[in-house]
């Protein structure tokens, strides 16, 4: 008779374990959430944990026990929106090789922009934080950014067979990344430069024939072709 009680109370803590551990997981999420949209409105340092959980419409000291930092919470936030753009970034590759220069080219960068429309926050915290490449020791996660083009420039060279110098390829693989990054990134400044909407279909176009200009000659010489 005894012993029942001591069998009920670990049911209803167990049970309370249960109901804790996924809102723990929702909470966490919302907060990553809301801190990608603050990071992709605001630079790493001007964005804040009172920003942060105003968007989330949570009281701000609770974030503190999710991420005791803003800068643990920007690595994190980095880490998903690289992570994300990186294993995208491997399947725009598919198919590509029967099509040739111009028609891969030209398809590689219809998926690069569909992925963008998607998700436009990964470039804007990219490209809002590149500008403090100077002072790396004080950006959390600034070496995210770089590991993330060298990944992508590994995945280029596995992908497409190039017979240039790794530091040809890696110019290439570079300045396609830097370019098509910053024009949607700050894509307001440089479609409002052009008298374009950002993310419009006009402007979208212009992105993609100014990316098609400047690689397609120097993509066709790695391929081994002659440039136009």
């Amino acid at each position: 008779m005894m012993s029942s009680p001591k069998t009920e109370a670990p049911r209803k803590r167990a049970s309370f374990q249960k109901k804790e551990g996924p809102q723990k997981q929702l909470t966490r999420e919302k907060i990553l959430e809301a801190a990608t949209q603050v990071f992709a409105d605001y630079p790493y340092y001007t964005a804040s944990i009172r920003m942060i959980g105003k968007a989330a419409k949570i009281d701000h000291p609770l974030i503190n026990y999710y991420f005791p930092t803003k800068a643990a919470l920007f690595e994190e936030v980095l880490k998903r929106v690289t992570e994300q753009y990186y294993v995208a970034n491997i399947s725009w590759f598919e198919g590509l090789r029967e099509l040739g220069p111009e028609k891969g080219l030209s398809l590689y960068i219809d998926r690069f922009l569909d992925f963008a429309l998607q998700h436009p926050r990964a470039f804007r915290i990219i490209t809002l934080n590149l500008v403090s490449a100077e002072e790396t020791e004080i950006i959390p996660g600034y070496q995210q950014i770089q590991d993330f083009f060298a990944r992508t420039t590994h995945t280029f060279r596995q992908a497409i067979p190039l017979s240039g110098s790794k530091q040809d390829i890696e110019m290439l693989t570079t300045s396609f990344n830097t370019l098509a990054i910053n024009y949607l990134g700050a894509s307001t400044y440089y479609a409002g430069i052009l008298g374009m909407e950002p993310g419009s279909r006009q402007y979208m176009q212009w992105v993609k024939d100014s990316l098609i200009y400047m690689i397609l000659p120097r993509l066709k010489q790695l391929l081994g072709g002659t440039a136009q």
